[in-house]
């Protein structure tokens, strides 16, 4: 994987909590943290956009609107018995 030199700017709070990282390890801390952000802010946006379009509609299925409903829909076979 090709590699960039960034530079940018941080609170110096955090910076002298990066510092205490070996020097070695620095970039490989904030190169992951910056990925599992940028990951959760995507998948929080993917999240916004099927929260719009849902695919389960009450009015298609009045039959199952109660956890009483699905429970009387699944096959008999795959519940659980206690």
């Amino acid at each position: 994987m090709a590699v960039e030199k960034a530079t940018f700017t941080i609170p110096e709070q955090l910076l002298r909590r990066l510092e205490k990282v070996p020097a070695g390890k620095r970039s490989l801390l904030v190169a992951e943290a910056l990925r599992r952000e940028l990951d959760r802010r995507g998948m929080a946006k993917d999240l916004k956009k099927l929260r719009r379009n849902t695919a389960w509609k009450e009015k298609d299925h009045p039959d199952l609107l109660t956890p009483e409903d699905f429970g009387n829909y699944r096959p008999a076979k795959s519940r659980i018995t206690g």
